[in-house]
């Protein structure tokens, strides 16, 4: 029996491979999704919100066609659920705003009726969930600050910046108490008797000063105590002096760029600047519900600024900014992207950028009225949009900020960058501000001296 093992094993296992091929033979049946948009013809209300969505026109004003992503996800769900469309702009550029209980815009739209589909990106928010439904995922956004470029600024204090103040502040208090330690070392010298010279505390600050400078000075002290003490200050004195000479002249080539308005608190400190934003977008409804007490302030700020803040194009958002001063305009990143290639591809000068604050992200969707029978069909086809990588690709494409006019911000929201000017003098403007405090000090001195021995005489 054990000799048929191995036979029995071969056996079964071609059993196995035949049953196998017989399954395959059969054909299992394909699951059946439904289709209620095939054959009809959807009305579609769109608005112009470039690079998402773009209505294009003539020379003439009329409507010639569309672009960007949206777009060319309606043609996909149209060629994917073999429907047709009909596509119409709102006489208001926005996706909604809601006054004395009716909307207006896209959102208005849909709620009448008079459309069966929003093609424009939508946020969620409690008011606008009462009025449509939101269905077929479109990706997501955050709020960006555009601002105007801002101009090369050099630090006053570049040949102090290379140590922070902390270290600064150690190495006064580690020269103050080697004075005091060698002060103590004298007079303990003098109480034991110890032949010795009386050592000053003027003396010794005089020359650990000469040793930072690297200049160099007798001290006339002989004592062991005192000169082992003092050879550990030369030491770590002249690892920071060499630290210091090959920094310094890394900062003295940096200039700082940071703009005015870096984020929605630098907006609420500064008065006489001015916020655009656009009518019914989410970044005005996350505003006016906000608890923050510097966001409260901006929406003060743009509610008194009336139609110069709130506007319902995006050109009118843009065009403050890029062309008058003490302007800023709140909108989602992409768009804000997009309007900062259009402006700085037209020279060589930087016009804009984007602030160091980016608000919070928000999942966007398509509209559509709340007894539509196709969310099903629509939120399934989109899904597969996002599989087959063709909206990644366009966001790949459309929402990197080109590195042209690129802030690289830190942690403080200051941006650097290399500088290939020369030095200017500005930049030594404190190191001789020190040298005049000197000059005058010493002629304070020199009166002191001479007052005080005429006095005596």
């Amino acid at each position: 029996m054990a000799k048929n093992l191995p036979l029995l094993s071969l056996a079964f296992l071609v059993f196995n491979v035949f049953a196998l091929a017989k399954v395959g033979e059969v054909e299992m049946p394909r699951r059946q999704f439904r289709n209620g948009l095939q054959g009809k013809e959807l009305r579609v209300v769109t608005a112009h919100f470039p690079p998402v969505i773009s209505i294009l026109k003539n020379s003439s004003g009329h409507t010639i066609g569309h672009d960007g992503l949206l777009y060319h996800q309606l043609l996909y769900l149209s060629q994917k659920l073999k429907f047709t469309y009909k596509i119409f702009a709102t006489p208001e550029n926005t996706n909604g705003v809601l006054r004395n209980g009716t909307w207006n815009g896209v959102i208005g739209t849909l709620t009448r009726g008079e459309a069966d589909f929003g093609l424009v990106p939508v946020a969620i928010s409690l008011e606008r969930y009462q009025a449509i439904e939101f269905c077929g995922r479109v990706g997501g956004d955050s709020t960006c600050i555009l601002v105007k470029y801002p101009e090369d600024n050099v630090s006053l204090t570049s040949a102090f910046d290379v140590f922070s103040l902390g270290i600064w502040i150690g190495w006064i208090i580690s020269g103050v108490v080697i004075v005091a330690i060698s002060v103590v070392l004298s007079f303990l010298a003098k109480r034991l008797w110890i032949k010795d010279r009386k050592t000053k505390a003027g003396t010794i600050a005089w020359y650990l000063y000469s040793v930072i400078v690297s200049q160099g000075s007798y001290f006339p002290q002989c004592r062991l105590p005192q000169r082992l003490l003092l050879a550990t200050w030369c030491f770590v004195a002249f690892v920071f002096v060499n630290i210091y000479n090959s920094t310094l002249t890394s900062y003295l080539s940096v200039t700082f760029q940071r703009p005015e308005v870096n984020s929605l608190n630098d907006l609420a400190k500064n008065p006489a600047y001015k916020a655009t934003i656009l009518a019914g977008s989410i970044q005005e409804i996350d505003l006016q519900r906000t608890n923050d007490e510097a966001e409260r302030t901006v929406v003060d700020m743009i509610q008194k600024c009336g139609s110069d803040c709130r506007k319902f194009t995006l050109q009118e958002m843009v065009t403050p900014v890029a062309e008058k001063e003490n302007y800023i305009s709140l909108m989602p990143c992409s768009i804000a992207l997009a309007h900062l290639k259009i402006y700085n591809a037209k020279g060589n000068k930087c016009i804009l950028t984007l602030a160091h604050e980016i608000k919070s992200w928000k999942p966007m969707f398509y509209g559509v009225p709340k007894s539509s029978p196709f969310i099903e069909e629509i939120n399934r086809e989109s899904l597969w949009f996002i599989d087959v990588g063709l909206r990644a690709y366009w966001y790949d494409k459309h929402d990197k900020q080109p590195e042209k006019c690129k802030l690289q911000y830190n942690s403080k929201g200051v941006s650097t960058k290399r500088s290939s000017k020369r030095i200017e003098l500005r930049q030594f403007y404190l190191p001789f501000l020190i040298l005049f405090i000197g000059y005058v000090l010493a002629f304070l001195q020199l009166c002191r001296e001479k007052l005080f021995y005429r006095g005596s005489a």
